[in-house]
């Protein structure tokens, strides 16, 4: 039997590794700075315990976890109650940006306010991030190509752990995952990022050497008409 030409795949191309990212539960949405936003709230710590119970009832399994430092996503991640044999690393490379700071520094260096709500807080993301990777932004956090990278550096190092991979970490690693994935411009990435929705699950797949998107921003523990209102994004 001929195989033809360019179908013959390496045993690496052909495993597939399925990485599912979960976002923290809601934090101190009234926060001003970055320590004081890193807590959950009581609705949080609900929405993580009940994405937890639903994990459990579809048997959802993975060979490793891997979390950030933040408390909002080891909190996340203890909630969820996974197998206890389960290894789980803490990774500062899952740390989430660092906006709040990003935002003072808008605010000192182009007068540039820290939003409310709707299309201000929009645009706001829209023009920090514009000038983030600019370089505009004097003593950021951290250079945008290095957020950039170190995203790109873990989705190859994880794709190697094993079959079954969970992240609980945030949004803006979950939306840059998707850029890389999608080859999203910044807009999109963006569009991604607020859209994303507190305890959402997005999963993507590694196979045939390459990156797909299976599932975004799912929320199947807070589909029953009593729990639409404990859907929040921020």
């Amino acid at each position: 039997m001929k195989t033809l030409p360019g179908l013959i795949r390496t045993k690496e191309e052909r495993a597939m590794t399925e990485i599912t990212f979960i976002r923290h539960g809601q934090a101190n949405s009234s926060a001003k700075t970055e320590d004081g936003y890193d807590n959950l709230s009581p609705l949080g710590r609900t929405q993580a315990e009940l994405l937890g119970q639903h994990l459990k009832f579809v048997s959802h399994t993975a060979d490793h976890v891997f979390t950030g430092t933040l408390r909002r996503q080891k909190d996340t991640q203890r909630l969820l109650d996974l197998s206890a044999d389960t290894p789980v690393t803490r990774d500062a490379r899952v740390n989430e940006i660092e906006y709040y700071t990003l935002s003072q520094q808008m605010n000192e260096q182009f007068g540039t306010p820290f939003p409310n709500e709707g299309i201000t807080f929009t645009d706001h993301f829209y023009e920090t991030f514009a000038r983030w990777q600019n370089g505009e932004i004097k003593d950021a956090p951290e250079p945008y190509e290095t957020y950039e990278s170190r995203v790109k550096e873990q989705l190859e190092e994880w794709r190697h752990v094993g079959p079954h991979v969970t992240v609980v970490t945030s949004g803006g690693i979950i939306a840059m995952a998707l850029g890389h994935v999608l080859n999203l411009d910044q807009r999109n990435m963006i569009n991604c990022l607020l859209a994303g929705v507190n305890t959402g699950v997005t999963k993507i797949n590694y196979m045939h050497g390459e990156w797909f998107m299976t599932q975004m921003n799912a929320t199947p523990h807070l589909e029953h008409p009593q729990r639409l209102d404990m859907r929040t994004f921020y």
